[in-house]
């Protein structure tokens, strides 16, 4: 199978999981740099997008290190960390829609900060991120986060969740990653999978 039917499946997988679970908010998170989470949460969206009927809203929550931008092929977009502070206007006039996906809109930095984490523990982050979703009348958002064994970035995004996608470097990372990275998340909202990318992307 090839890589995009690969992540058909994974959509599908998915999908199937959180409607299941009532949720709409997908954590994509890496266990640690290098892991491809970025790759991950940006093919995970477009593949969902090719579902017509489906409204979907990616957005990069790696403040530290934003590079979802990059991965897209996007610049000159509107920076939406101040809406997260509480400053700033709608969100709406914060997307981006992705031009060949019609019901693909991004939310992007347009530089890292070295204060995500406070950001992201700040109560008026939690809400907004909460008023985003409901905002955009989307059915699933998409977020890609910090790596959650180098800073507590990643750790401080996972609260706002419905549900997990773990990634881990498929040629790199261990065992014993996985298994610290779980003890870390003990409490946190429902782990749906763990992405071995660079190896077997359903591993």
């Amino acid at each position: 199978m090839d890589i995009g039917g690969r992540f058909s499946v994974l959509r599908t997988r998915l999908l199937q999981e959180m409607g299941r679970q009532g949720a709409r908010r997908l954590g994509v998170c890496p266990i640690s740099d290098g892991a491809g989470a970025t790759y991950v949460a940006a093919n995970l969206a477009l593949a969902t997008a090719r579902l017509s009927h489906l409204d979907v809203l990616l957005v990069d929550l790696a403040l530290g290190h934003p590079t979802m931008g990059v991965q897209l092929g996007l610049s000159g977009h509107p920076d939406f960390v101040p809406y997260l502070r509480g400053d700033g206007g709608q969100a709406s006039d914060l997307m981006m829609r992705i031009e060949s996906e019609g019901n693909l809109n991004c939310l992007l930095p347009d530089r890292p900060t070295d204060r995500g984490a406070e950001i992201l523990q700040d109560e008026r982050a939690r809400e907004r991120i909460g008023q985003l979703v409901e905002s955009s009348d989307c059915d699933i958002a998409i977020f890609d986060l910090s790596p959650v064994l180098r800073t507590d970035e990643g750790l401080a995004a996972l609260p706002m969740m419905d549900a997990i996608l773990l990634v881990a470097d498929g040629r790199a990372g261990t065992g014993r990653d996985v298994a610290d990275c779980q003890r870390l998340m003990a409490d946190m909202p429902p782990l749906l999978g763990v992405v071995l990318n660079k190896a077997e992307l359903l591993g």
